[in-house]
């Protein structure tokens, strides 16, 4: 069996999404909850036990509905309270443009939190290929030779090919050949991605970011189309997350008179292909699923996922 935890946050979110301090405590609930720890610093450790951290962002759909600034704030945060060097922590993607466009600052100095893509000068790809299946590609540095433990902050949106884009599917943006693995749906090709070493080795939660879900149109951002469901999936199991994911983004589908995905011609096969790998684990009755509603003073109670 593998763990997820569900925290809504308990409250009216605006338009323009949660603020820090209410990221901050969906956070520290939901990693609590998933590791079993009470205290926070041993509650991260457990994942994240020493060295520089990761995080690894979605900012294709610029400050619409990228991986907010206010999550990555929150949780450096945390991470900084846990004990890790600020400038340990390094907040990634692609291109230094995507992350200005979704508003981040960069930062590839020696002191604060940084902040860069893999196009920064002195970044790049990996010298050597890593392979898995029908993928073979060049990984960024950032995830080689940079950091020691990632976590995947994807947001969690319909997928116009690949049906569901969540953590699997955010990991293309670590490979420099991500137009070649679109094909049926792009499976086995999310899978194979997260199989290559270093995405496998180093990934060691996802926290997808289901506070505005893109339910239809996506990836890109189309406000018609956008659900407020007000919480995270947090997971040290990526397939886990991404099944968690999908059966959140059906049920909105559902309820906006859609079809389910596999009707509308883009079936999520590449859980099932991820699951056979040995990534995690995709059906749902080897899930167990806990869900929290968490007020902005942090108080709990028990939650449904619908």
């Amino acid at each position: 069996m593998s763990k997820v935890v569900v925290i809504k946050f308990l409250g009216d979110a605006p338009e323009r999404g949660l603020r820090l301090q209410q990221y901050r405590v969906l956070l520290v609930a939901g990693i609590r909850a998933l590791s079993g720890e009470k205290a926070l610093k041993q509650a991260i450790r457990k994942y994240l036990p020493s060295g520089v951290i990761g995080m690894k962002t979605n900012c294709l759909a610029l400050k619409f509905n990228s991986t907010p600034v206010a999550l990555t704030d929150a949780l450096s945060q945390l991470l900084i309270e846990a004990g890790f060097d600020e400038n340990d922590i390094i907040v990634w993607d692609r291109t230094n443009r995507e992350l200005i466009q979704a508003g981040y600052t960069l930062n590839a100095a020696s002191n604060g939190r940084r902040c860069l893509g893999t196009d920064a000068n002195g970044v790049g790809y990996s010298s050597a290929f890593y392979s898995s299946g029908e993928v073979s590609s060049l990984v960024t540095r950032i995830l080689t030779d940079m950091v020691d433990y990632n976590i995947n902050l994807p947001v969690l949106k319909d997928h116009s090919i690949a049906g569901l884009s969540a953590g699997m599917k955010n990991m293309f943006g670590a490979v420099h050949n991500p137009n070649k693995f679109h094909d049926n749906c792009c499976d086995p090709f999310c899978a194979h991605v997260s199989n290559l070493k270093p995405i496998r080795e180093k990934n060691r939660l996802t926290i997808l970011d289901a506070v505005k879900v893109q339910y239809h149109c996506g990836p890109g951002f189309v406000s018609k189309y956008v659900s407020y469901y007000n919480g995270l999936v947090i997971s040290n199991d990526p397939v886990a997350a991404d099944a968690t994911g999908l059966e959140i983004l059906e049920r909105i589908r559902q309820e906006n008179g859609l079809p389910t995905l596999e009707k509308a011609g883009r079936p999520v096969r590449y859980l099932r292909s991820a699951q056979q790998l040995g990534l995690g684990h995709a059906d749902m009755d080897r899930i167990e699923i806990e869900v929290l509603r968490v007020d902005e003073k942090g108080r709990q109670r028990d939650g449904e996922l619908f």
